[in-house]
């Protein structure tokens, strides 16, 4: 695939290599024709087989198509490169959340609850539309340079009505560390999924790594089906704790139990701010040094008392 680069198909000259991925390369294209920069995904050719036709490929574009909103990377066409298929799409000039995850470790509360809010925004949109993601994760949110989140590669979400003829018996959709439980065991898929898969990315964002992050496959999907991470006050005390009750509100395995829909999520997570932070700071303090405070206090006390005693003794001895 490399070499496309300075080739040129229906209108599009490949720049650059900018991204490489499961299903296919990422291109940097120039449009010829409207003179503008693009992205361009070229699924590889031993992955045409899954999407069964270019017919299905084409609807399920269409589907992604609909979706004009400023947190989603929005398709415009496809086209055919050889024997490949080229998803062409906005080109967004930034770093994936993966990226930056890697490079500063962890984020920072505010930014966190930046990038949650504008993702909320666009999975709101969509799933509004009928379309559910199923790969939410890090890799998938792209940060422009000027800080506005968008998420990408929706070329495996589907229209809702789909879903009832799929099955994960013959192929698992969604990437293992984000994957909720029902995409794990074959349930229903909603858009409580994508809910699921959003959580285990905050916790990402906050720890550095995903919530159940062992290295045999075998773990990972029994963790996800049974388990429940440390919570995030176990790696940083800088964190208002009913962010981390979020999050694990998200990462429910019964989809039941999890917020119902992200407008709901952005409402509890608008009024989490900083300020918490600091309240459990000065408890954290307080609750620290108490026995420090008392042991002062009695010392305090007890001095008082010893010098009340040596003036009323020095009285009675110096009348």
């Amino acid at each position: 695939m490399k070499n496309l680069i300075g080739k040129i198909f229906h209108g599009f000259e490949f720049i650059d290599l900018i991204g490489e991925g499961g299903m296919g390369n990422v291109f940097k294209a120039r449009d010829l024709e409207l003179d503008r920069i693009v992205a361009i995904k070229v699924i590889r050719t031993e992955n045409n087989r899954s999407f069964h036709s270019l017919k299905k490929l084409r609807k399920e574009a269409k589907n992604q198509a609909k979706l004009i909103h400023p947190n989603i990377i929005t398709i415009h066409e496809l086209i055919e490169i050889n024997s490949s298929i080229g998803i062409v799409m906005e080109f967004v000039d930034g770093e994936d959340l993966a990226s930056i995850i890697r490079r500063k470790q962890r984020l920072d509360f505010p930014l966190i609850k930046n990038i949650l809010l504008q993702i909320l925004d666009g999975l709101d949109f969509a799933h509004s539309h009928g379309i559910i993601h199923r790969d939410i994760k890090p890799s998938n949110i792209i940060i422009r340079k000027d800080g506005v989140a968008k998420i990408a590669d929706f070329g495996i979400a589907k229209s809702v009505e789909d879903f009832e003829s799929f099955t994960t018996s013959s192929k698992m959709v969604g990437t293992l560390f984000y994957m909720s439980p029902e995409q794990i065991s074959g349930g229903k898929i909603s858009h409580l999924s994508d809910l699921y898969s959003l959580g285990c990315t905050a916790y990402e964002m906050s720890t550095g790594f995903p919530p159940f992050y062992y290295q045999n496959k075998a773990q990972v999907i029994y963790a996800h089906l049974n388990e429940y991470p440390a919570p995030i006050q176990s790696f940083r005390n800088d964190f208002p704790s009913s962010f981390n009750k979020l999050i694990f509100e998200l990462i429910e395995k019964n989809p039941k139990a999890r917020p119902k829909s992200c407008v709901y999520i952005k409402n509890l997570l608008k009024i989490i701010s900083v300020e918490e932070i600091k309240f459990q700071s000065f408890n954290t303090i307080n609750k620290g040094n108490s026995f420090f405070y008392n042991f002062i206090k009695i010392i305090l006390i007890l001095i008082t008392i010893l010098i009340v005693y040596l003036v009323v003794t020095n009285v009675k001895i110096n009348p």
